[in-house]
């Protein structure tokens, strides 16, 4: 994935080594699966050989949160912003028919236990019209990687949530100096 991404790129091992800080026999390895980057070297190889997806294939892989709460990355549909926006419309009117139902099924629950046998797999059922919702929002954030750089708009996103007292302003301050 590394090679075909920097090949793609038009970057030699030498030009990519020397804007990733690494050396090439680093990259190389890397490339030959050799060695596994770290996070922050394949987030550096993401942005300079603008391959958004490089940075989901590499949690789903190679990361064990990653593996555990990445959505599949789909490779075999129309990935361009306009056909992800367009399927997010449909997924959203998907997840509000079902809306109501989770809410009369989440009345009065404080936990798992609170549901019967057939409310939980009610329940579940309709919240994967939500996780539908989220998987496509996933796709588009990395979709438009094409044509930004999707942290700062998070980050800005972020700041807004700190701003408004959704998250607390010390949090925010260590996540705008990771990035």
């Amino acid at each position: 994935m590394y090679r075909d991404a920097r090949k793609k790129a038009g970057l030699s091992i030498e030009e990519a080594s020397f804007q990733l800080h690494i050396s090439t026999r680093t990259l190389l390895n890397y490339e030959h699966g050799i060695s596994t980057p770290p996070p922050e070297t394949v987030l550096a190889m993401s942005r300079l050989y603008r391959e958004p997806w490089m940075t989901q294939l590499y949690c789903r892989r190679d990361c064990a949160i990653g593996q555990a709460y990445s959505y599949e990355v789909l490779d075999r549909v129309n990935l361009d912003p306009a056909s992800i926006l367009l399927k997010l419309v449909g997924e959203l009117k998907e997840a509000e028919a079902v809306l109501g139902r989770l809410l009369e099924l989440a009345v009065n629950k404080n936990s798992r236990e609170d549901f019967t046998r057939e409310e939980w797999a009610e329940f579940v059922t309709n919240l994967q019209e939500f996780l539908d919702v989220e998987h496509n929002i996933e796709v588009l954030k990395i979709s438009l990687g094409r044509w930004c750089d999707v942290s700062e708009l998070i980050a800005a996103h972020n700041r807004k949530c700190c701003e408004r007292g959704y998250a607390s302003k010390e949090k925010a301050a260590l996540i705008e100096a990771a990035n």
